[in-house]
């Protein structure tokens, strides 16, 4: 299965929270197998953030395919790990 890498950033929130949603939601549509969304230059991250992950992952599972996470920023590993969610992303090698 082909796998896409999608790098984002700097910041994943609120206010920028549709254009990465936009930019997630053409990667769906193009992509038929893994994501891997490369975090390394986030350097702001919150709730909005963490939903965009979220919803990601959900809409891939419901296709039978998975998302994963490439050199997550600390700031992005922090969140995750505040929200309890680290066991949810795999990071990809």
């Amino acid at each position: 299965m082909p796998t896409t890498t999608l790098p984002l950033g700097p910041e994943l929130t609120i206010p920028y929270a549709g254009e990465a949603q936009a930019t997630l939601a053409q990667a769906l549509q193009a992509g038929d197998g893994t994501l891997v969304l490369d975090l390394s230059a986030v350097a702001e991250f919150d709730s909005a953030g963490v939903q965009l992950l979220l919803a990601t992952r959900r809409s891939l599972a419901e296709r039978g395919l998975a998302l994963q996470i490439a050199r997550p920023s600390d700031v992005v590993q922090d969140a995750l790990r505040v929200f309890g969610l680290t066991p949810l992303f795999e990071a990809a090698a």
